[in-house]
């Protein structure tokens, strides 16, 4: 049995982002204050960038399954994992953990809307020679090989694109009746920062308009238009303390895990519409 386990994961940006919220920066971290209005302007999200394939195509395992979802697979010493609900185009799949074991083999990639941790998806080879994906027992399928005219035509005409996965999480908290307060960025890939701030109960969030962000030793400042409003975040005594401030108003909030709730947050809050994974439908 060969594994690579989890050597990539510390490169994934998701997982960085639960490091730097979690406990494990602790007192480190200190202070996070988000500042909101009521009022939206967001700039413009960037586009996926197109992926050179070109040195890959003789390696290239092209698969589908019966609803036309196709899936390309390049087994090389930098492996790469694409996914698309059609032909037109495919998205890099953010693989953080592999094996191989003779002729069969597995990748998983990153599915932040599987419900229970850790959040991903399955693709690989099994001893019988056929090809399936996971979605830990949701949305699973068995995987027809193309070849010949027919992988071709893909590997030639398909758009191959890095991740569908613009925005990750950055904080998320929330009051006892039920008010989400959620942060979140570009992915690396796509140069990082560019927070935007939401509030708002499940399926019915917010965006806020952000004016301004500092960052520094104590932690980020989001400030908006009005900056009457902020969200504050304190680590003290290795204890997570989140506050709503509106005006003399402060109100207690729930710090939440961003990787525990990642189903909550790419499918529940409804921001996110479509991710590029090969599990989004779940």
């Amino acid at each position: 049995m060969h594994a690579r386990g989890w050597a990539r994961a510390v490169s994934i940006d998701h997982l960085a982002a639960r490091v730097r919220l979690g406990s494990l920066w602790g007192p480190l971290w200190g202070i996070i204050a988000v500042l909101v209005a009521t009022v939206s302007t967001a700039a413009a999200d960037p586009a996926p960038k197109p992926v050179d394939i070109k040195d890959k195509k003789p390696k290239a395992i092209v698969l589908q399954d019966a609803q036309g979802g196709t899936y390309v697979v390049f087994r090389d010493d930098e492996a790469k994992v694409f996914y698309g609900p059609s032909v037109k185009t495919v998205y890099e799949q953010l693989i953080v953990g592999s094996s191989s074991n003779g002729d069969s083999w597995e990748y998983n990639t990153w599915a932040p809307r599987v419900p229970e941790g850790p959040h991903l998806g399955d693709l690989g080879r099994k001893k019988d020679g056929t090809y399936q994906k996971s979605c830990r027992g949701k949305d699973d399928a068995v995987l027809t090989e193309l070849s010949g005219d027919k992988a071709k035509a893909i590997l030639d005409k398909t758009a191959f694109v890095t991740s569908g996965i613009i925005h990750v999480p950055h904080l998320l908290a929330r009051d006892d009746s039920g008010v989400y307060y959620y942060v979140d960025r570009f992915a690396k890939i796509y140069g990082g920062k560019g927070y935007r701030v939401f509030v708002g109960k499940k399926g019915a969030m917010k965006q806020m308009p952000l004016t301004d962000v500092a960052s520094d030793s104590a932690g980020d400042v989001f400030s908006t238009k009005s900056g009457d409003l902020r969200l504050v975040r304190n680590s003290e005594n290795n204890k997570e303390t989140t506050t709503w401030v509106k005006g003399e108003k402060r109100t207690e909030l729930v710090f939440l895990d961003t990787d525990v709730n990642s189903a909550v947050i790419f499918k529940d809050l409804g921001i996110y519409t479509f991710l590029g994974t090969f599990c989004d439908n779940i």
